[in-house]
């Protein structure tokens, strides 16, 4: 019963904020960032993944899988890799990550920031962890599974960020040359890690928890606003992508003729 109710509420709440978003910011221009526009938008696609976390039984195995068990912290592999998981996690998203994001002296907005972040990291985390556990659905070997999510995640999490959150959700943080740095650094050995780990071990909390430090790191590093915020803000950057689509490019100084 308590899934439907879910379910429910969710729609409810995105089809509230979609009215919101219609109402106020449809008008909206692309090379403008409005820290309201731009919260209503990460709910809306937030209420997307938690529809999916929730309706592809995902939810529910959260539930009831233990954080771990007593089998697992009693083996020292599964120990080394948790740990290892969690070191490469802190370096990749607390030192590399800040150290090549803008921030254009954006004001610090620190509670907000990790609420959002929270949010982020769940629903993110929630989703990729979804598509890994509908592959094991299937009955294909484990290592098919691990493939077969892996190249899902990737295809999802590249055309996501490029054609929507870069564009529309984050204020600019980036450079083509940081954009590079973040996803064969950060974003695809952490994929690579997190995912192997899920795999081998099980363990779908502690595979959220993974994406909620990075992504709660993340908001903090890049600063971003208070859905309250005033000022003005740096609107990321764009160039045609795929059938001639915006895509966010990264931030470039502008040169003078």
């Amino acid at each position: 019963m308590l899934i439907p109710i879910l379910i429910a509420s969710m729609v409810v709440f995105a089809g509230i904020m979609i009215g919101i978003y219609i109402l106020k910011y449809r008008k909206l221009s692309i090379d403008v960032w409005k820290p309201g526009a731009a919260w209503i938008r990460a709910l809306i696609y937030f209420s997307f993944c938690n529809l999916f976390i929730t309706a592809s039984g995902t939810l529910e195995q959260l539930f009831l899988r233990p954080l771990f068990t007593l089998e697992q912290i009693s083996n020292i592999y599964w120990i080394i890799y948790a740990v290892f998981c969690f070191v490469f996690v802190f370096i990749a998203y607390v030192i590399i990550w800040p150290r090549s994001t803008l921030k254009f002296d954006r004001k610090r907005y620190l509670g907000s920031e990790i609420i959002f972040g929270i949010i982020w990291g769940f629903s993110t985390g929630g989703l990729l962890l979804s598509v890994y556990h509908l592959w094991t659905l299937t009955g294909f070997a484990s290592w098919a599974v691990y493939i077969l999510s892996y190249l899902s995640i990737g295809v999802w999490q590249f055309f996501i960020h490029a054609y929507f959150w870069d564009i529309y959700v984050s204020p600019e943080h980036d450079t083509p040359r940081s954009i590079l740095i973040k996803t064969f650094i950060c974003h695809l050995p952490n994929v690579t890690i997190s995912l192997g780990f899920l795999t081998i071990w099980g363990n779908y909390t502690i595979f959220i928890f993974i994406f909620i430090i990075a992504l709660v790191s993340s908001a903090i590093a890049q600063r971003f606003p208070a859905p309250w915020a005033k000022g003005s803000f740096h609107a990321p950057m764009v160039k045609p992508g795929i059938f001639g689509l915006p895509y966010g490019s990264g931030y470039e100084e502008k040169k003078e003729k």
